[in-house]
C-alpha cells in the first residue's frame, strides 16, 4: 500500500493521494476566491496558511455554460485551484522538470484537469502542473471603457489568474519536487494563445523556461474599442450599468446572458483578453519578434485540416457562412479569391477550402507567424499533425484539438465508438507522446523518429506526424504565401447582434 504523500508549502502541510505509480494534490488554492469584492479584480494571494490540509479532491470548474458531456460538473467563481501530479520515487538532484498546462476552450469552456491528471507525463518523470482560471465575462469582460481606472484588470483577469498560478507554482514546486528553473509552459487552443499572450507580456518574463504551443499563435486579444463593446452589450443584456450593484449579481446571470449573445461553438472566439498598458501592452506577436521571450525554447505547431472540427460540430453551412466575410475583410475580394483558389489545389470543392482556410485563419497563420518570430531568438522544433487519435474517425483527420489525446497519452472514450485501430497510428500517437516527453525534460523534440532538426525561416523543417511520419521542408508552401504578410485583429467569427 503506497504512504499517504504530504507536501509543505506556504499554505502549509498539504496531504494527497498516492498509487499507479504517481502522487496527485488536487483542489490547491492558488489565489483567493474571486468573488464579492474581487470579481473582475487581479486575483491576491490565497488566505489559507498553517495546518494541515487535505488536497485529494478537484476544484471547482470556472464558471461556464453547462457540459452535457459532463452534467454533473461543478462550477463556482470561486474556481482559482490548481493540481499536482508527480512521480513516485526519490527525487533527482536539482528536481524534476515542470509542465504547466492551460486548458482550451475559446476562453469560454474547460477545466484543469480535463486530459486527467497527467499520469503518463509523471511516469515518465515530469512534475504536471494543472489549474482552473476565469473564463468568459467573468475573466475577459473589459469594464474599463465604461467605469476608468478602477476597473482596469477586469478585461484580464482570466490571464492574471494564469500568471498567478505559475508565481505560485515558481515558489512552491520544489516541495513537490520540481525543478521552478525548469517550467514548461503548455496549452492547446486558447490556451495555446495564453501561451502567446505569456511570451508577449512583460509579466510572463523569467517565469518560465520552454513553451509548447498546439493550435494557437500570439494575435487573439481584443483592443479596447472591441472590448468596450462587448462589455456594454454584455450590461444590456445583463439589465444593470451600476458596477457596485453588477458586483452583488449572481455569477450565473453573467453566464446566461453572454450564451445569449452568442453560444456553443459559434461563442468559442468572443472572449478574450483586452490590451492593457502594464499587462498586454500591445498583440503579443509584436514583443515575441522582439525578443521578448528569448532564450525560452518552443515546440509550436497545429494540426492538418483544423476546421473540420467545427464543420462536424456546426454543420458544414454553418461553418462555412462567416468565410467570404472573415476573408475578404482580411484579404480584400481579389486575395481571398486568390487564396481560395490556392487550397482548391488541395482539397475538392470550395466548401471545404472554405473551411481549410477558416482554420489557418484561427491556427494555423498564427502558429507560422510564432514559429517565425520565436526561431531569431531560441530553438524553435515545429510539427503538423495529419491524424486524428488510434480509434477515432478518420473524417476528423487533423482536425481541432484531436490531437491532445495523443499528446497526453490519455485513453479516449470515443475509441470505442471510431474505426478499427490502425497499428501506423499507434505508432505515431505513441511517438507524439515521446516527443512532448523529450522537449519537457531536454528541450530537444528528437524521439525515436525521424531527425528533428530546429525550425527555421531559411527551410522550414516541419515534422509531419501521420501514418508515416515525415521531416517535410515548408510543407503547403503555397498557402502561406497566399496569405503573404498581411495583419488583422483576431476576433469572433460570427457576428454579435
Amino acid at each position: 500500500m503506497a504512504s499517504v504523500p504530504t507536501v509543505t508549502t506556504e499554505l502549509g502541510a498539504l496531504v494527497g493521494l498516492a498509487g499507479d505509480g504517481v502522487r496527485r494534490w488536487r483542489g490547491i488554492p492558488y489565489a483567493r476566491p474571486p468573488v464579492g469584492e474581487l470579481r473582475w479584480k487581479a486575483p491576491r494571494p490565497p488566505s489559507l496558511s498553517g495546518g494541515v490540509h487535505v488536497a485529494t479532491e478537484y476544484g471547482p470548474h470556472a464558471m461556464q455554460a453547462p457540459d452535457p458531456m459532463n452534467p454533473s460538473a461543478v462550477c463556482d467563481e470561486d474556481c482559482l485551484y490548481l493540481n499536482v501530479c508527480t512521480p513516485e520515487g526519490p527525487v533527482p538532484e536539482g528536481g524534476w522538470p515542470v509542465l504547466f498546462w492551460l486548458h482550451g476552450g475559446g476562453y469560454r469552456v474547460g477545466h484543469g484537469e480535463q486530459l486527467g491528471d497527467g499520469e503518463e507525463f509523471a511516469r515518465a518523470g515530469i512534475v504536471v502542473v494543472t489549474i482552473n482560471y476565469r473564463l468568459g465575462s467573468l475573466g475577459f469582460l473589459h469594464l474599463a471603457g465604461l467605469f476608468g481606472e478602477p476597473e482596469a484588470d477586469a478585461g484580464v483577469c482570466g490571464f492574471l489568474d494564469q500568471v498567478e498560478a505559475l508565481k505560485w507554482v515558481r515558489r512552491n514546486i520544489s516541495a513537490f519536487g520540481g525543478d521552478p528553473d525548469r517550467i514548461t509552459v503548455y496549452g492547446v487552443s486558447a490556451g495555446a494563445k495564453s501561451v502567446g499572450n505569456l511570451m508577449g507580456s512583460p509579466l510572463g518574463t523569467g517565469l518560465f523556461a520552454q513553451a509548447i504551443s498546439s493550435s494557437g499563435g500570439a494575435d487573439h486579444v481584443a483592443t479596447p474599442e472591441a472590448g468596450t463593446a462587448l462589455a456594454r452589450r454584455l450590461l444590456d443584456e445583463v439589465g444593470c450599468h451600476d458596477v457596485e450593484a453588477l458586483r452583488a449579481l449572481p455569477a450565473k446571470e453573467f453566464v446566461e446572458a453572454q450564451e445569449r449573445i452568442l453560444t456553443g461553438f459559434q461563442a468559442l472566439w468572443l472572449w478574450r483578453p483586452t490590451l492593457h498598458p502594464r499587462v498586454l501592452p500591445e498583440v503579443p506577436i509584436e514583443p515575441i519578434r522582439r525578443g521578448s521571450a528569448a532564450g525560452v525554447s518552443l515546440l509550436v505547431g497545429c494540426n492538418s485540416n483544423e476546421g473540420s472540427t467545427y464543420a462536424l460540430m456546426l454543420g458544414d453551412d454553418v461553418a462555412t457562412a462567416p468565410a467570404s466575410g472573415v476573408l475578404n475583410g482580411i484579404l480584400g475580394d481579389e486575395g481571398a479569391s486568390r487564396l481560395l483558389e490556392t487550397y482548391l489545389r488541395r482539397v475538392p470543392d470550395l466548401k471545404s477550402a472554405k473551411i481549410a482556410a477558416m482554420g489557418d485563419e484561427r491556427y494555423g497563420v498564427p502558429t507560422q507567424r510564432l514559429a517565425d518570430a520565436q526561431s531569431a531568438y531560441a530553438a524553435v522544433y515545429r510539427y503538423r499533425i495529419d491524424i486524428a487519435a488510434p480509434g477515432v474517425p478518420e473524417q476528423l483527420d487533423g482536425g481541432h484539438g484531436t490531437e491532445t489525446t495523443m499528446a497526453w497519452k490519455t485513453p479516449l472514450p470515443l475509441a470505442t465508438q471510431g474505426s478499427a485501430v490502425n497499428p501506423k497510428r499507434e505508432r505515431a500517437a505513441l511517438l507524439i507522446h515521446r516527443s512532448w516527453v523529450r522537449f519537457i525534460r531536454d528541450g530537444v523534440a528528437d524521439a525515436d523518429g525521424p531527425e528533428w532538426p530546429p525550425y527555421g525561416p531559411e527551410l522550414r523543417p516541419v515534422l509531419v506526424f501521420r501514418e508515416d511520419t515525415d521531416l517535410v521542408l515548408d510543407p503547403r508552401s503555397d498557402e502561406r504565401n497566399a496569405w503573404g504578410d498581411t495583419e488583422w485583429e483576431s476576433g469572433t467569427w460570427f457576428p454579435v447582434t
